[in-house]
C-alpha cells in the first residue's frame, strides 16, 4: 500500500518536473526574443520581462519537490557517504520529519494566506462571465505596479503554496522509501 502510495507520487513528481523544464525552455525564448528586440529593434516589452520572472519562478519553485524526488537536492555529502546506508536512512527520516515536512506545511499554510490576499485586492464581478471578462481584460486582484505589467498576480504568488503542497507529497515519497531503506537494510 504505501509502496504504491510512493510510486504514485513519484509519478505526479516526474509530471512536475516535465512541467518546470517546459517554463525552463519557455524562459530562456522569452528572454532570447526580449534581448534581440531590445538591441537590435529598441523595442522591449515589460509584460514579457514579468513573464520571464514568473517562468523562472515557476522553474524554481516547481523543481524543488522534483529534486527531491531525484535526489539531486544539495546535502553534506563529506559526511554522509561515508555512513552505512541505514545510517542514512535514519538521518533522512529525521529530517523530513522535523524539518521538511513541518517547514512546508507552515509555507502552505501562510502561502495560501499570501496568494489570497494578493487576489482579494481590487474590485471582482459577481458573475462568472464578468469575472472571467475582468480576469482576460482588466485583471483580478493585485496588478503589476509598472505600466503595461502582468495582470493577475495572485497566479503566480498561488504557485508558492502550491509547490509546497507538492514538496510535502515528494517528502511523503521520500520519507515512505527511506523508511523502507532503514527498515529492510542491514549494517
Amino acid at each position: 500500500m504505501l509502496l504504491k502510495t510512493e510510486h504514485y507520487i513519484n509519478k505526479l513528481m516526474d509530471i512536475i518536473g516535465i512541467i518546470a523544464g517546459i517554463l525552463l525552455i519557455l524562459l530562456v525564448l522569452i528572454i532570447s526574443y526580449n534581448v534581440i528586440g531590445r538591441y537590435a529593434f529598441s523595442n522591449s516589452s515589460i509584460k514579457l520581462e514579468e513573464l520571464a520572472w514568473h517562468f523562472y519562478s515557476g522553474v524554481f519553485l516547481l523543481g524543488i519537490p522534483y529534486a527531491l524526488r531525484t535526489g539531486s537536492h544539495v546535502r553534506v555529502d563529506i559526511i554522509f557517504e561515508k555512513l552505512s546506508e541505514r545510517k542514512r536512512s535514519l538521518i533522512d527520516i529525521v529530517g523530513t520529519l522535523f524539518f521538511l515536512l513541518p517547514m512546508s506545511i507552515l509555507i502552505v499554510y501562510y502561502g495560501w494566506d499570501f496568494m489570497a490576499q494578493s487576489y482579494s485586492y481590487g474590485e471582482h464581478s459577481d458573475s462568472v462571465m464578468g469575472l472571467i471578462k475582468q480576469f482576460l481584460t482588466s485583471g483580478i486582484g493585485e496588478k503589476s505596479q509598472d505600466p503595461g505589467g502582468l495582470l493577475n498576480r495572485f497566479i503566480i504568488k498561488g504557485l508558492i503554496p502550491l509547490s509546497f503542497l507538492f514538496l510535502v507529497l515528494s517528502g511523503i515519497s521520500f520519507l515512505i522509501n527511506r523508511v523502507n531503506v532503514f527498515i529492510h537494510f542491514s549494517e
